[in-house]
């Protein structure tokens, strides 16, 4: 059943599960994709339930932006490492 909302889930464009389903199935097909979405919207069920809150997919948009800025920063120090100066462009 869980399997079931999953499939529902990567079927909503440009939201979280979706994402991630993609890029598992890219990884490792898409049969333990769905699987791991399956899992994924269990551990969130879960969290929901032991903190009393609500489902916010904004929240999951905040972390993945300051993911991203970690990942940046860290590309970053390991370019400068290897003696090249990496520049924004905006």
């Amino acid at each position: 059943m869980v399997v079931e909302c999953a499939f529902a889930a990567t079927n909503v464009r440009n939201s979280y599960f979706h994402n991630f389903y993609f890029k598992l199935k890219s990884k490792r097909g898409g049969k333990k994709a769905i699987v791991a979405v399956a899992r994924k919207i269990m551990v969130i069920v879960y969290h929901l339930l032991k903190n009393k809150d609500v489902y916010n997919e904004d929240k999951y948009e905040q972390a993945k932006q300051k993911q991203e800025i970690l990942r940046l920063k860290r590309m970053s120090k390991e370019a400068s490492k290897l003696g090249y100066n990496l520049v924004a462009i905006d």
